[in-house]
């Protein structure tokens, strides 16, 4: 019950990953209202200064603008250089612009009495002003009410401050619902549109990436392929990878093994190629990796991949042994012709194995 009360109040209808990420989003458009906020705040105070350099009605309330220029000014320093590095200070500012405000309406009063309409606008305006959860809302409003009854009391006459104070009241239950209401549909857009951006990255890693491996698929490699064809790079280098004994694997201990063959062979290849992104499982034995940074040694990350072959254990396999082939042209002309010939050259490295090993390629 208090977990779901929890839920309702904060908004929480994603899980705890997206909620912080969607949060993040909220309270920097709540860092950017807040400069916007204070700005506008701080030139409506400072006019209202100069006028009360000649103006008598607004030298009443001198020292009520002063302190709103002042509270608006540290907001306006927080949001712009604090708030970004803690986050949490995005809140407080946020209520520092509303009390500014608040102070300001309480200050006017004695202009204007009974008609406070500054007051009534803070508690209605500020909670749908900023997106925030309903918590957040409350503490504000309870912080009005606080900074009103200890200001107002001192500045208004006691039946004026009576019926404002009554109408905070009524006022401020008006705005947590509107900000309630408001807040939730604009907090319901973030989160739409963060499971969007979420639905559109699984989608890419589905479409292009081998979900057994973790490594890109045929479809990567094919598009790869296709880029490398149309702007052709000066160097280019083509590795091709088998892995040796899947059926082999396959027949004696099972297709877990084999499975376990496959992914163990792909934890090897990706650390031996650490840090290329183009390496990719295009068959079911079959990898490939693209290299066109000259300074990129491909026969190092080979010799480093079979280190980690030979060293390699398993629950069902205790070895795994790849053939590869490399091929590479500094006049990057067909790359149909590099990737036949780096196909040939790992070909001819697993004749080299199963003959050194006398093994039968019809049972491998």
């Amino acid at each position: 019950m208090i977990r779901k009360l929890k839920e309702i109040l904060l908004y929480q209808t994603a899980g705890n990953g997206d909620l912080k990420s969607i949060h993040a989003q909220v309270m920097e458009e709540n860092r950017k209202f807040a400069i916007i906020w204070s700005i506008f705040q701080i030139l409506y105070w400072g006019f209202c200064l100069i006028m009360s350099i000649n103006h008598p009605d607004y030298r009443l309330c001198r020292h009520v603008y002063i302190v709103a220029l002042s509270i608006c000014a540290v907001a306006l320093l927080l949001a712009l250089f604090a708030a970004p590095r803690v986050r949490w200070l995005i809140i407080p500012t946020t209520i520092l612009v509303d009390i500014a405000l608040l102070g300001a309406g309480v200050g006017v009063a004695q202009l204007m009495a009974p008609k406070t309409i500054i007051i009534f606008a803070s508690v209605l305006v500020v909670p749908v002003f900023f997106i925030s959860d309903i918590i957040s809302t409350i503490v504000l409003l309870i912080t009005n009410f606080i900074v009103f009854s200890l200001a107002g009391k001192h500045t208004m006459e006691p039946s004026i401050y009576d019926w404002v104070r009554t109408n905070l009241i009524i006022f401020s239950s008006i705005g947590l619902i509107l900000g309630y209401f408001v807040n939730r549909t604009r907090f319901e857009r973030y989160l739409f549109a963060e499971s969007a951006v979420k639905l559109a990255e699984l989608q890419t890693k589905y479409a292009y990436n081998d979900p057994m491996t973790g490594l890109h698929n045929r479809r990567a490699y094919s598009e790869m392929l296709d880029q490398l064809t149309t702007n052709k790079p000066a160097y280019c280098c083509v590795v091709m990878m088998d892995i040796n004994g899947l059926k082999k694997t396959n027949d004696i201990l099972g297709h877990e093994a084999g499975d376990e063959l496959i992914a163990g062979a792909a934890e090897c290849i990706r650390r031996g190629f650490e840090g290329i992104d183009t390496v990719y499982r295009i068959g079911g034995d079959e990898f490939c990796a693209i290299l066109t940074d000259p300074k990129i040694d491909a026969g190092q990350c080979v010799a480093r991949t079979n280190e980690l072959c030979a060293g390699w254990k398993g629950q069902y396999v205790r070895s795994i042994s790849v053939s590869c082939g490399i091929a590479r042209t500094g006049d990057f002309t067909d790359l149909d012709s590099l990737t036949k010939e780096a196909d040939k050259a790992m070909y001819e490295a697993k004749r080299n194995y199963y003959i050194n090993n006398g093994i039968d390629r019809r049972r491998r």
